[in-house]
């Protein structure tokens, strides 16, 4: 293979053999595809080399070589035929993924290059480079010196793409729509075995499978195998996804750097290779096992497939924003795999079906199954949330060749009716204190949007209706009644809900003494909202009580229940780091119907969404260590920006998993508006408190409008 050549002569085609799938997962009975193979007896862990050491069917020659010896590695590549080199080195688990891999290809391919590419760190071995090169038409030596168009190959080891340093270029490609590709791996080997399989043709005929733990819809008939919310808590994932060959497979649950959740079922990404000292990782890196039952993990570099779609919060963190030590990330375990194309998330996302459907009609002519992804995404996340590691996947078919003039062209929007969601318009903590949680557009503090459709209330008019700030003696009513709205009438509260009555009886009372009869009457408009305000005050410390008892109380899942029925505005950058140093962005997501409350989240590229608030509500602000030994206490000071004067209602909400004990219950303030009112709790941890990446949330009250935010931290094991 000589220097800047691709893979030529490839062998014969081979197609596993076939048995039918279980009726539970197929999709329909009219599709031409082949059935689907789950052979009976699933292995019970990553078959080891030798278990498939004769190559890709009797007598004919292995598409990969593994090498120890980098002499070795650069005379095969020089040789310039045969089996694709790998330079796999003292890296003996990677012959697992090796192994499997002979079962998912079936020949070579000459891939479609990227425009443009670049190397981020040390050079790379001369015969590692030579077949990187061809992956790209051009090559620049620096991020900052790529070009305004084309798509964009980033390469480099793991610990050399550090997200702080290539965190410009990720959200200059997804404000335009280009491509954007990873070539990456844990070291240097991992990266050659990537490199190795963008030659790789996928066998034909493999199926194309979503597994999901939260699509309850019907099952999508562009995919072979569908397994949704309920099928996932009733059939062994485990089977269906190690027992057969995929030619694209999306795995979709809850779940964060080293795990993506499936029923009773965990995708994992611990790893064989050797653990980073001094760096946290989950309970197993402890010794204390896994919080699923080991037979129900599957490993990700055990999923035979071409394209494998990690959907889940964190599944991509780059360098610098992982929480967990490299051994334990599912993306680094799934790329030691198969699997020539991984798409994982770099922070938090709500993706749910319309990205997974966006994700199976994508075709090549996209340009990355991660733009589909994204774009489709944008009304909820307007931020480069999934990423793509490798070219595009050979499971995608032939594509026209790319060029720069297609960065702009996008393909038909799967769920345009849903709103303007097609406009891109988008301009790992190592301190031991910080700030976090600050909200932004429509709150106190926080930077405004200046577009036409940011409703403010209504100016004042000398009865305390519609003032804002320390001149307010009443919750003004507009917003008030947008709060209750919201609260009563979009569904997020349930017919019992305990506070039901009382809100609704507040939400009659605003109605009633909004007449202007009332609210222009100078002697009638005083006794009335006085009367509110007492019991608008009063809801808040009832609401306040819920949240320090109950974590799970329904009006706490307002992010999320009115983000996924809102679209976003475009982001903002704010002054103020988030508690890890790095920057933040905040925008208003409006409700697609009134009684949709508007919102604000404030996200971190290495954090998350670290603040979610009704618009116009109390700005936090949390300082608190990053890390704490089990048995020890961390000590947090909320800080808290009331829009007008008032009392505060403050507290913190744990997660059930984290064994801690909150003190106070709850603190009360009397606020000045536009000025810092301080509060401080400490977080007792339990001496078992198992180590591993938790977080709390802060959370603030008043007027009925709720704010929330969400600090990392790290248990360490008690010394």
């Amino acid at each position: 293979m000589n220097a800047l050549s691709t893979p030529t002569a490839p062998p014969a085609t081979r197609t596993p053999a076939a048995t039918n799938t279980p009726p539970a997962v197929r999709t329909s009975a009219a599709r031409t595809a082949p059935a689907v193979t789950i052979p009976a007896n699933t292995p019970p862990a990553v078959p080891t080399s030798a278990a498939a050491g004769t190559g890709p069917g009797a007598g004919q020659q292995p598409l990969f070589a593994p090498y120890t010896s980098l002499g070795d590695y650069t005379r095969a590549v020089a040789g310039g035929r045969g089996p694709l080199p790998v330079f796999t080195g003292p890296r003996t688990d990677l012959l697992d993924g090796i192994a499997l891999a002979e079962e998912v290809y079936s020949g070579l391919r000459t891939p479609e290059p990227c425009d443009t590419g670049v190397v981020a760190g040390g050079p790379l071995p001369a015969a590692l480079n030579a077949l990187i090169r061809p992956l790209a038409r051009h090559w620049v030596d620096d991020p900052h010196d790529l070009p305004d168009t084309g798509s964009v190959l980033l390469v480099g080891v793991y610990a050399d793409l550090r997200a702080d340093a290539v965190q410009h270029t990720l959200d200059a490609a997804h404000a335009t729509g280009r491509p954007l590709s990873l070539l990456t791996g844990r070291d240097v080997h991992s990266l050659s075995w990537m490199a190795a399989k963008q030659y790789a043709r996928v066998t034909p005929d493999a199926p194309v499978g979503v597994l999901s733990e939260l699509d309850t819809a019907a099952p999508a008939p562009q995919a072979d195998v569908w397994l949704g919310a309920a099928d996932v808590h009733r059939l062994d994932v485990r089977q269906i996804a190690l027992g057969q060959v995929w030619r694209r497979v999306l795995f979709h649950g809850n779940g964060k750097d080293d795990q993506l959740n499936l029923g009773q079922f965990t995708l994992c990404g611990a790893s064989p290779a050797a653990a980073a000292p001094g760096m946290p990782g989950p309970r197993c890196a402890y010794g204390l096992g896994c919080t699923k039952p080991q037979d129900k993990l599957i490993p990700a570099r055990g999923i035979r497939a071409a394209e494998l779609v990690l959907a889940n919060c964190f599944s991509g963190a780059l360098a610098g924003h992982a929480m967990y030590d490299p051994k334990y990330l599912i993306l680094l375990n799934a790329l030691d795999g198969p699997a020539q194309t991984v798409v994982a998330t770099l922070t938090a996302c709500d993706g749910q079906r319309p990205e997974n459907l966006a994700w199976l009609t994508a075709t090549a002519d996209a340009g990355s199954a991660a733009v589909a992804m994204n774009r489709q995404l944008h009304d909820i996340n307007p931020y480069p949330a999934f990423v793509q590691a490798g070219l595009q996947s050979s499971g995608l078919g032939p594509s026209r060749p790319h060029s720069p003039a297609d960065t702009h062209t996008r393909t038909a929007d799967a769920f345009e009716s849903s709103g303007p969601l097609n406009s891109l318009n988008s301009p790992g903590c190592s301190g031991s204190s910080g700030i976090s949680g600050l909200s932004g557009p429509g709150t106190a503090g926080g930077a405004r949007e200046g577009s036409a459709d940011t409703h403010e209330d209504v100016p004042g008019d000398g009865t305390g209706n519609g003032e804002e700030g320390a001149a307010a003696p009443y919750p003004p009513l507009h917003r008030l009644g947008a709060r209750l709205s919201g609260l009563l009438d979009s569904g997020l509260l349930g017919p019992d809900y305990p506070l039901r009555p009382r809100l609704r009886a507040l939400a009659d009372t605003v109605l009633r003494d909004a007449v202007r009869t009332v609210a222009r009457s100078a002697p009638d408009a005083g006794p009335a909202l006085a009367a509110i305000a007492a019991e608008t005050k009063s809801l808040d410390l009832a609401l306040a009580h819920r949240f320090a008892k109950h974590h799970d109380d329904p009006v706490l899942a307002f992010p999320t229940y009115f983000g996924e029925r809102s679209t976003a505005g475009t982001p903002v950058a704010l002054d103020t780091p988030c508690a890890c140093g790095r920057p933040l962005r905040s925008y208003r997501r409006h409700g697609r119907v009134p009684a949709i409350a508007d919102t604000v989240q404030t996200v971190c590229a290495r954090c998350g969404d670290v603040a979610n608030a009704h618009t116009g509500a109390v700005e936090l602000r949390v300082k608190a260590p990053a890390e704490a030994a089990a048995g020890s206490t961390l000590h947090v000071v909320v800080e808290a920006v009331a829009p007008r004067d008032g009392t505060l209602n403050l507290g913190i909400v744990l997660p059930l998993y984290l064994d801690a004990r909150v003190g106070p219950v709850l603190r009360r303030v009397d606020a000045v508006a536009g000025r810092r009112a301080h509060a401080e709790f400490t977080l007792d941890l339990a001496p078992r408190a198992t180590p591993q990446a938790y977080y709390f949330c802060p959370f603030a009250v008043q007027d009925l409008g709720v704010s929330v935010s969400r600090v990392h931290f790290t248990v360490l094991p008690r010394p």
